[in-house]
C-alpha cells in the first residue's frame, strides 16, 4: 500500500467514526440528511459508509423511518468496553456471591434507549441455556431487569419509555396491554423488585431488583433467572431477599444513600 492509499484508507476510518459519533449523539434516530448535516461528509460519502456500517450491523436501519441507529454490533463493542467502568468492577464479587449462593444465572443489565442491555452475565454450574449474552438486549416489558430498571425511572422518564413500547409478545404470558404493565409498575415499586414468569422465555422465570448510584437514581438491575422447575412460585421470596440484598450490596459501593425515595 503507497502513502496516497494509506492516507485514504485513515480518512475514511475517520469519517466512519465520525457518522457513529453523529448517530451516537442523536440517541440513534439520524436520517441520512441528518448525520450530512451533522457530520459535514458529502451525501454520496455517507451514502458508502453506511452501507458498509449496516451490513457488519455496526449500525441498524429503520425501513419504516428511514432513520439509522447503533447496531448490535455497536453494543456488544460498547459492552465490551463497560468491563472498565466502576459499575461492573463494583458489582462483579457481589455477582459472584448472589451465583454461589443461589445456583442460579446472574445478569447485570442497564438502561439503553427502549431495552436493557446486559453488561455482565455469570453462569451457575448447572444453569439452563439461555438465549442472553453480555451485549444482549431486552425488551422493558418482560424482563425482569427491563421492568425493574423501567419501574424505577423519573415519572416522565417511565411515561416516554412506556409511550415507545411495541409491547411485543415473546411467550403466551408476555405482557401486551400497557395498562397491565402500568398496574405491575405499581407492585414492583410498592415491593422492590420485579419478575419475569415465563414472560420472554418459556419455562424460566426471573427475579430483578435495582442499583442505585450515589445519587439515588436507578443506573442498573440485577437478576437471577432459572428454570421454573427450580425457580417455583414458592421459592421466589427467598431469591427476592437474595437478589435484593445483592442489589443493596451494589449500591453502597457506589454511594448510594441509605435511605432513597422513590420518585
Amino acid at each position: 500500500m503507497n502513502s496516497s492509499e494509506d492516507r485514504y484508507a485513515i480518512r475514511s476510518v475517520d469519517r466512519a467514526v465520525d457518522i457513529l459519533a453523529a448517530v451516537a449523539a442523536s440517541n440513534g434516530a439520524l436520517t441520512v440528511d441528518g448525520i450530512v448535516a451533522d457530520t459535514g461528509l458529502p451525501k454520496s460519502t455517507v451514502f458508502r459508509i453506511l452501507a458498509t456500517l449496516t451490513a457488519r450491523r455496526v449500525l441498524d436501519r429503520d425501513e419504516q423511518s428511514q432513520t439509522y441507529r447503533l447496531g448490535m454490533l455497536a453494543l456488544v463493542i460498547g459492552a465490551r468496553a463497560m468491563g472498565e467502568l466502576d459499575l461492573r468492577r463494583s458489582a462483579r464479587p457481589h455477582l459472584e456471591s448472589l451465583v454461589a449462593s443461589t445456583g442460579e444465572t446472574v445478569h447485570l443489565s442497564i438502561l439503553s434507549d427502549d431495552n436493557a442491555l446486559c453488561v455482565d452475565k455469570l453462569d451457575a454450574s448447572r444453569s439452563m441455556r439461555m438465549a442472553s449474552f453480555i451485549g444482549f438486549l431486552d425488551p422493558l416489558h418482560c424482563s425482569g431487569v427491563g421492568k425493574a430498571l423501567l419501574a424505577f425511572q423519573d415519572e416522565p422518564v417511565r411515561q416516554l419509555l412506556m409511550a415507545r413500547m411495541r409491547f411485543e409478545p415473546h411467550t403466551p404470558h408476555t405482557i401486551t396491554d400497557p395498562g397491565r404493565l402500568a398496574e405491575q409498575i405499581v407492585e414492583i415499586r410498592a415491593r422492590g423488585y420485579a419478575i419475569d414468569d415465563e414472560e420472554i422465555e418459556q419455562g424460566l422465570r426471573c427475579v430483578a431488583a435495582p442499583i442505585r448510584d450515589h445519587s439515588g437514581a436507578v443506573v442498573a438491575a440485577v437478576s437471577i433467572s432459572g428454570p421454573t422447575t427450580r425457580v417455583t412460585q414458592d421459592g421466589l421470596g427467598d431469591l427476592a431477599k437474595a437478589v435484593e440484598a445483592c442489589a443493596r450490596a451494589i449500591s453502597q459501593e457506589l454511594g448510594a444513600p441509605q435511605k432513597v425515595t422513590t420518585p
